[in-house]
């Protein structure tokens, strides 16, 4: 740059052969010289020391690009934001388009040109903390330091932006933890206590200690830690504080160390006796129901041996449909006696329905020589049901040869009350099995079994399967302060509005377990989850049920989160629940009583 600057004066100067007395004889032309040296020597210097300017900001760019903390660039004047690197871009939500960089939405430029304004006059500051009240109605709140730069022939801020520090002890924060960690040992239902590597009782919760409490040996198992961990439950009978014997299923997992060693073992049991109990009553169930059928097989087969004896009806008629014999039991079903029934027509006995799909079934009879069993269903005259097994042979009549239909009857109403009771019981059994005591929706367990069957179906159609978890907000202050009756009535109450929510069949309720339910929608995509999830928020919102320990409303609220996966063939639907599970935490991180989505798009 200064070569070029020499050469331009060099060249403006007067050349050594040309006399003075000729410069100085011209004065307008001296002046004219000098005027034209000075600006060109005048633009060159600004082009030097804007290039100096350029380069330097490229240099400042390049550093402020690595730097671990978020740094932002912005105007003075204005507060324009010129740059941004990573850190603030994710701090503060910055987004970067092409080459501009632009605030967050409910962050504007008027908010910074305020913060910025007092601080002009200053070539730099430290550790300034500054609110931004946002239209949504929440607050940012960073702490600030800066240092006053040049670019582009301006004044800029290099703001320097990072969360208010918040000095805590170190011990003060592990022992927080270790209580924050106990309180939600203590939180859970299951017995939960853990070893050390020498098999020394080292924590319980306080379910445990009400269990076992003087008792304490025998709930803790001895183990050795160096032998390899028997994978699955372990079934146990014991008695409970109150004297009655219960079943405990326990599993046990290692703790693991920072550094991959194990450290000692977790231990947690839960009270399966009910669950024994109804597969112990279902077993008999059905070992009375093949007793029963045993029964009824041998009486069928004494029947079978006293034909002409039997009080069951039996009956004959050829292959015109001609009655040619029949008992009285068999006369009497029909509503005729043995001698009024002999010589008519099956179809002017019959109903016309009842006459086609006999005559159906005796051609068929009568055809492949072949026998055919079949129920019925008969009304006597004082209005009895009798339940008969029919059942229908070909013969032949020796003296002329014709064919006809020999129909032998059994009444088995008996059997059928039995096998309806039988079925009755079952179906209660497995609603048992598979409904939630308090809620009357579906329990986890039914969850976890329509969510593996949804899954297949989905992995076979390619449809769209959306998951929905939901949490009340702040149940523990609730049962805490109306009592776990109230609490118990609070959640049949959300478990009302969550039923009117789905209209669908395929649609599922169910309770995920304590206070957190779960949606199954088949064949739905991520908005129509949303849209679910919006009338959730709107029907409990117009139940309206209070809750004054609440921290987000007076009346009680929901946090949902909502997920929605195509499943492909190499997926496990565990996927599917963990997305869900994220969700709900991001909707309770960011204030409850709303909802956060998450669909196999996302960057999971």
């Amino acid at each position: 740059m200064t070569s070029i600057i020499l050469i331009v004066l060099s060249w403006f100067t007067v050349p050594a052969w040309a006399s003075n007395d000729v410069v100085y004889s011209h004065p307008a032309l001296f002046t004219s010289l000098l005027i034209i040296v000075a600006v060109v020597s005048c633009g060159l210097l600004a082009l030097f020391f804007h290039h100096l300017e350029f380069v330097s900001f490229r240099k400042l760019h390049a550093t402020l690009t690595y730097m671990p903390i978020a740094v932002a660039v912005v105007r003075k004047k204005d507060g324009h934001l010129l740059y941004g690197n990573k850190p603030c871009r994710e701090l503060m939500g910055v987004r970067k388009l092409h080459d501009r960089y632009l605030y967050p939405d409910e962050l504007n430029v008027q908010m910074v040109r305020d913060f910025i304004r007092p601080l002009a006059k200053l070539h730099g500051f430290n550790d300034i903390v500054e609110e931004f009240k946002l239209a949504n109605g929440k607050t940012l709140k960073f702490s600030f330091s800066g240092q006053s730069v040049r670019c582009n022939w301006q004044s800029y801020w290099m703001l320097f932006i990072y969360k208010e520090k918040v000095h805590q002890d170190p011990h003060e924060k592990l022992q927080q933890d270790q209580r924050l960690f106990q309180q939600v040992l203590n939180s859970l239902s299951e017995l939960v206590y853990y070893q050390n590597k020498s098999g020394a009782l080292i924590g319980t919760n306080k379910a445990f200690d009400r269990f076992w409490r003087g008792r304490v040996e025998e709930g803790v198992v001895e183990h050795d830690i160096e032998l390899p961990m028997i994978s699955g439950a372990n079934h146990s009978w014991t008695t409970a504080p109150d004297g009655s014997s219960r079943l405990l299923e326990t599993n046990r997992n290692l703790l693991i160390g920072d550094k991959g060693e194990a450290i000692g073992t977790l231990s947690i049991s839960h009270d399966v006796t009910d669950w024994h109990e109804m597969q112990e009553v279902l077993k008999n169930e059905i070992e009375k129901r093949e007793v029963t059928e045993l029964a009824l097989a041998q009486r069928n087969i004494l029947l079978d041996t006293i034909l002409n004896a039997s009080q069951d009806p039996i009956g004959l008629y050829n292959e015109y449909g001609v009655y040619i014999g029949c008992n009285e039991p068999f006369a009497r079903s029909l509503g005729y006696t043995q001698e009024s029934l002999i010589g008519k027509l099956a179809k002017d006995v019959l109903l016309p329905e009842q006459w086609e799909i006999s005559q159906q079934t005796d051609l068929q009879v009568i055809k492949t020589g072949e026998s055919i069993k079949m129920d019925d269903c008969v009304m006597l005259e004082d209005g009895t049901l009798v339940w008969y097994e029919v059942l229908k042979s070909p013969y032949q009549d020796p003296t002329d040869g014709t064919m006809g239909v020999l129909v032998m009857a059994r009444d088995v109403t008996e059997r059928k009350m039995a096998e309806q009771q039988l079925a009755d019981a079952i179906m209660e059994l497995q609603e048992l099995s598979f409904i939630d005591s308090l809620t009357k929706v579906a329990n986890r367990r039914s969850f976890d079994e329509q969510l593996r069957k949804m899954w297949h179906g989905h992995i076979r159609d390619q449809n769209p399967l959306t998951l929905i978890l939901c949490d009340i907000d702040y149940f523990k202050a609730f049962n805490d302060n109306y009592g776990h009756q109230q609490g118990d009535i609070a959640l049949r109450e959300v478990a009302d509005v969550l039923r009117s929510v789905v209209r669908r069949e395929t649609d599922a309720v169910a309770r995920y377990g304590g206070e957190e339910f779960a949606f199954l929608l088949p064949n739905t995509d991520l908005s129509g989850g949303e849209a679910v999830a919006r009338k959730v928020h709107q029907r409990l919102a117009e139940k309206g049920l209070s809750h004054r320990y609440s921290k987000v409303d007076t009346k009680l609220t929901v946090s949902l989160g909502v997920a929605t996966v195509t499943p492909m063939p190499n997926q496990d639907y565990g996927e599917l629940v963990e997305m869900a599970d994220v969700s709900l935490y991001k909707a309770k991180a960011m204030g409850r009583n709303g909802t956060m989505s998450m669909s196999d798009s996302d960057d999971f």
